[in-house]
């Protein structure tokens, strides 16, 4: 009664006085409204007036009629109230005031004090404290679609953290931890394990520059023992190629002490192996700082213009008297569509170098008992000269074609005959021609030999202009 003289009486605000009592206690007010109504017989009478106050009741859905001198004021359904009347006296026949609620459903009758007039209200809505009678009203129904909402946001947050969390773990997580793996790897001399590449973002290219470091530093090693090969082999090269003329030097001069040469034709030809093989010595130091030099990028080319085709003829003409009277045959020929002059920017010293070498290879390895030859031609290739120098010598096997320009490598096994030289002159070739821009390589002749073949860049003839 407290809340409903306050005048802003709503349906559920009984329950923050009584929440345990449910929607009940809320249909009990609205009865005792409909009571107060028939008592008092507020000045306001009209239908509208009372559905105010029997609103909460109608929500449950019961039906309410009110008579006043056996006319009806109000009926939640027109025509209801004669038949309303007539079954409230069917559930209590008794005279008067009554009220049945049970788990059938609520009947309320009640005749006011002057016995005027008569409210009655029926519905099929059981006694059950704590149950909910009234549906859902609008604020109801959004506060509920709230809630609904507030869980959707919950799961599609809680299901995007999640799918995020694998995401950041597949794409982040995981090629961070092999990145570190691989840097450890790294850092304890392992190059093998290459580093994978999971995307094209910032952490791929990092992956990739990680990887491309990798590769480098494989690629240093294992230059780093081709070269350590090398050292060792050069070493041991020097320490051989050293120590057999100097056996020798030690045995000639041991013979001219103990005189064993006691004639003086003896003593000039000990003498004379004596010069010869510290000569061959000499020409082996000369090769091996040369070799040096050339390896580290420290020999200055003396750098030239020349005509490729009149050096190549310069060379013949001064080689090849002297070696028609030893029986070998040195010829060089230009093909006849190239244009003169042939120009070239080149070390003409070192070329000779080059083509000395060449020569001298050609010479060691003839075929014993016949006469040697070397033929010499320059013809045009793409935009390079090249020039292909054809023996006819004993030649080599293809596995030692590719060896040929290593150096101290020489195709005799035994490597004790000091007549074929120290193993240098080819491996100084190379380093001389690749000073120059050039390629040199080895290849089998027909039907037998060895063909030694270079290539220079080519000058335009207008630079003489």
């Amino acid at each position: 009664m407290g809340l409903r003289a306050t005048g802003n009486f709503r349906d559920r605000e009984i329950e923050l006085v009584w929440p345990e009592a449910g929607d009940s206690a809320a249909i009990q007010l609205g009865l005792s409204h409909l009571r107060a109504h028939v008592d008092w017989k507020w000045k306001d009478n009209s239908a509208g007036a009372i559905h105010r106050h029997v609103a909460t009741l109608e929500r449950a859905g019961i039906q309410v009629a009110v008579l006043d001198n056996g006319q009806e004021v109000y009926e939640t359904i027109p025509g209801t109230a004669d038949s309303l009347l007539a079954d409230s006296y069917e559930l209590a026949p008794q005279q008067g005031n009554a009220l049945v609620w049970d788990e059938k459903g609520l009947m309320f009758r009640y005749l006011s004090e002057d016995e005027q007039s008569i409210a009655v209200a029926i519905g099929p809505v059981p006694f059950e404290i704590g149950r909910s009678y009234f549906p859902d009203s609008i604020e109801d129904i959004l506060a509920n679609i709230a809630v609904v909402a507030m869980i959707m946001a919950v799961l599609v947050i809680a299901i995007t953290g999640v799918f995020l969390a694998r995401n950041l773990s597949r794409k982040i997580l995981a090629p961070l931890e092999e990145l570190r793996q691989s840097a450890k790897c790294i850092e304890h001399g392992d190059y093998e394990k290459p580093v994978r590449v999971y995307s094209s973002d910032e952490l791929g290219e990092t992956a990739a520059v990680f990887e491309s470091m990798r590769q480098q530093l494989q690629e240093n090693r294992q230059l780093r023992l081709v070269y350590e090969k090398n050292r060792q082999e050069l070493l041991a090269g020097i320490a051989h190629d050293l120590a057999t003329p100097l056996t020798k030097i030690t045995g000639y001069t041991s013979g001219l002490l103990e005189g064993i040469a006691d004639t003086p034709e003896k003593q000039r030809h000990y003498l004379e192996l004596v010069r010869r093989t510290s000569q061959s010595m000499a020409q082996l130091v000369q090769n091996l700082f040369l070799f040096s030099k050339l390896e580290l990028g420290k020999v200055v080319f003396q750098w030239q213009i020349v005509d490729l085709a009149e050096l190549l003829n310069e060379f013949v003409d001064s080689q090849a008297y002297v070696l028609a009277e030893q029986g070998f045959q040195l010829t060089c020929r230009v093909d006849a569509s190239l244009v003169e002059p042939i120009l070239v920017r080149i070390d003409p010293t070192q070329f000779r170098r080059v083509l000395d070498n060449i020569l001298s290879n050609s010479i060691k390895y003839k075929e014993e008992g016949s006469d040697g030859w070397l033929n010499i031609n320059l013809h045009i290739q793409g935009n390079a000269y090249q020039i292909e120098f054809t023996d006819g010598g004993r030649g080599v096997s293809s596995e030692e074609l590719s060896r040929l320009f290593e150096t101290f490598y020489r195709t005799d096994k035994a490597r004790s005959a000091a007549a074929k030289g120290n193993g240098l002159g080819l491996a100084v070739t190379k380093k001389i021609i690749e000073g120059m821009q050039g390629e040199v390589w080895a290849e089998a002749a027909r039907p037998k030999g060895l063909k030694i073949c270079i290539t220079l860049p080519r000058l335009s003839p207008e630079i003489y202009l």
